[in-house]
């Protein structure tokens, strides 16, 4: 299962990824909006891809973890997580802060929308973010998401302090 856009390769992520997922997924900076990131140590992200391989040999995944490919690059990681009627979906992404802020992360979650639209028969996205990272509610804008709600009650894994957190949705 691949999906190819204009500049991207999206592809299963799995323990081949182990580094580079590594590099993303334990940077502080980088995962600083992020609930279940930063990892602690590099066993935390095996686990995690070793998860992610699993599900993917599934009959029916309940979801789907893509490693987002640039110019035979992994720079991150896109994500479509399906509720259990299976008619909504939740969208997560995180891209290597080196190759943010070029649209890479808009461009993958538009592909894996029109992947689980078509395949999946997704017509609800659900997403959510921390509301100070203004990247992701960006992307989230360009992709024709609106705010449904900003409630409190969201703890980033590298931080203790209760935070805000904005829900945006779309249907297609």
């Amino acid at each position: 299962m691949q999906i190819q856009t204009q500049r991207l390769l999206l592809r299963p992520i799995g323990t081949k990824d182990l580094q580079t997922t590594y590099a993303y997924a334990a940077d502080r900076e980088n995962t600083k909006y992020m609930v279940f990131l930063p990892d602690d140590n590099i066993g935390q992200t095996e686990e995690f891809l070793e998860k992610c391989e699993q599900e993917w040999n599934k009959q029916k995944p309940c979801f789907y973890e893509f490693a987002v490919v640039a110019q035979n690059r992994h720079i991150g990681g896109i994500s479509v997580y399906l509720n259990e009627a299976r008619n909504t979906a939740e969208l997560g992404w995180i891209l290597d802060r080196h190759y943010q802020g070029k649209g890479y992360a808009t461009e993958a979650a538009g592909a894996v929308m029109k992947f689980a639209h078509e395949q999946l028969a997704i017509s609800h996205f659900v997403a959510h973010c921390d509301w100070e990272n203004r990247a992701s509610q960006n992307v989230m804008s360009k992709l024709g998401f609106f705010c449904i709600c900003c409630a409190d009650g969201r703890k980033n894994k590298a931080s203790s302090e209760n935070r805000k957190e904005m829900t945006f949705e779309r249907f297609v």
